[in-house]
């Protein structure tokens, strides 16, 4: 053993380092307990071992002899304080994590409003996949899933925005099954009415996809509602503090107009005296949705320009690091070198000393940028929805009238109702990339506390965890583009915004005339 050796908490570095003529302790066995509990997270196993170690090191000084174990009875002298300073750390660390059961102990639920978290217009997105001869239109055949908003705060809270993910991909999923479904029945109907020679006889079938298509919506509006409920008793498996929360789910199905040849309804015409006020809502609505989305699109620049900062602080340290490692090198003349001997450089380099605190400071921002853009959305989603179920009702105003004027309204009203529904796409791509970092977040945070840790395992760390945890944790979005969603949804807004005014003007000169 080198003189003034400072002993480790490891059975490695004491089977390598004590002197090889002193007789077996059993120190190393207590060492290797303590190590393996360690590892474990289990604090108290590891306190109990540490303890061993503690009341061990006394006997095992007795049985060196003065002369021949010099060196390692210097070390063994140096133990107390290494335990010392373990004891703290191990302490502090059983501490967190009873402060972290306490935070996860769940409240008393209040069950909150419903909101919407999918929506889908099946009958456009049918005729889009295909457009028989005898459909003319499938007017407002959409889906909405609808769930209490305290199971969502919960969700954010906990920062798992994978479980309402995963309801929408269910629900997209379901949707694409229904839709092929009804594009297969379109098939079938347009091939057996096409060889009906009496137009009676045809109308007959037409009556049937009717029939049929309000039999498969009705089915599909059951699946819809055992989604959320079976994606929550998966969550909570995971989450017992929350398994006496209830989920309400709703789910809410616009059968709309079917169209078909020689049945089909008359287009909107002139506009009814209350068309004027509703456009005058709908613009007041999407004013709102305007002013959100500005605030969105603040945090998103915000939230970019602090991840750009903090991926960049990361690279510091792994550069810093990599040098500690090159002068250890040169300094030792080895190409191993000991994680004691790096903390011993690092612990004195600037700019790592400097930039780990930085580090965690931003980290903590980031987190709480994120949770503005989570919340934000979800706003946002719900204040769009209340402009698009505005723009139902004022549809079907306009389709009870006729004209010219009105054919004229009804159009403008369908570009600022798109423009609204691309407003909602952008937003949940947005929150889709604020989902991947929010969902990925801990891995990093984990990797900063190593850092701090007692003994950092550098080399783990570095050249294991470090590449895949910062791509994970920082690259979830475009590293050029940043939270793009937030941008585009208020351009989308405001698009919408102006095309509601014209139409508020094209209805009020209307009425006046």
């Amino acid at each position: 053993m080198k003189a003034n050796a400072t002993p480790e908490l490891s059975q490695k570095w004491w089977s390598t380092n004590k002197a090889k003529t002193l007789k077996p302790t059993g120190l190393g066995k207590l060492l290797k307990d303590f190590e393996v509990a360690e590892d474990q997270m289990d604090w108290d196993k590891a306190l109990k071992a540490l303890a061993g170690v503690k009341k061990k090191i006394p006997s095992v000084i007795k049985a060196c002899n003065e002369t021949l174990h010099k060196d390692t009875l210097a070390a063994l002298k140096k133990y107390a304080k290494v335990i010392e300073a373990k004891e703290a750390d191990l302490t502090a660390r059983k501490q967190e994590a009873a402060d972290r059961a306490v935070a996860a102990s769940a409240p008393k639920q209040k069950v909150g409003k419903q909101v919407v978290i999918w929506q889908q217009d099946v009958g456009a997105l049918a005729l889009k996949a295909y457009k028989p001869n005898f459909l003319d239109a499938m007017h407002g055949v959409e889906f909405k899933l609808k769930l209490n908003d305290d199971i969502l705060d919960v969700l954010v809270a906990e920062k798992d925005l994978v479980t309402p993910q995963q309801m929408v991909d269910d629900c997209n999923e379901r949707s694409d099954a229904l839709i092929a479904k009804l594009v297969a029945l379109m098939r079938k109907i347009e091939a057996a009415a096409d060889k009906e020679a009496d137009s009676i006889k045809r109308q007959k079938i037409y009556a049937l996809f009717e029939l049929q298509t309000r039999a498969e919506l009705k089915k599909a509006k059951s699946d819809f509602a055992e989604i959320p409920q079976k994606r929550w008793s998966a969550y909570i498996k995971r989450k017992q503090q929350f398994r006496d929360y209830q989920i309400k789910t709703g789910v809410e199905l616009t059968t709309g107009v079917l169209s078909v040849a020689g049945g089909a309804l008359g287009v909107a015409g002139a506009a009814a005296t209350g068309g004027a006020s509703l456009a005058l809502g709908i613009v007041g609505l999407v004013r709102g949705v305007t002013a959100l989305a500005s605030k969105i699109k603040d945090i998103a620049i915000s939230a970019n320009t602090v991840e750009k900062t903090l991926e960049s602080d990361l690279e510091t340290l792994k550069a810093r690091y990599h040098t500690a490692v090159g002068a250890a090198q040169n300094m030792q003349g080895v190409s191993e070198v000991s994680a004691s001997v790096l903390k011993g450089i690092l612990g004195e380099d600037t700019p790592f000393l400097a930039t780990l605190p930085k580090c965690d400071r931003n980290f903590a921002l980031l987190q709480n940028k994120v949770a503005g853009l989570e919340v934000g959305g979800r706003d946002l989603s719900g204040q769009i929805d209340k402009g698009l179920k505005a723009c139902a009702k004022l549809e079907q105003v306009l389709k009870a009238s006729s004209g010219a004027e009105t054919r004229k309204q009804f159009d403008t009203l369908r570009k600022g109702r798109a423009a609204l529904d691309k407003a909602l796409d952008a937003c949940s791509d947005m929150m889709s990339d604020a989902t991947r970092v929010s969902r990925n977040a801990p891995k990093l945070e984990q990797l900063l506390m190593a850092l701090k840790g007692t003994n950092p395992k550098y080399a783990d760390i570095f050249e294991k965890a470090f590449p895949v945890v910062v791509n994970l944790a920082l690259t979830g979005t475009n590293a050029a583009d940043g939270f793009k969603g937030a941008e585009s949804a208020l351009e989308h807004a405001n698009t919408s915004l102006s095309l509601f005014n014209d139409l508020l003007g094209e209805i009020e000169k209307q009425v006046d005339a």
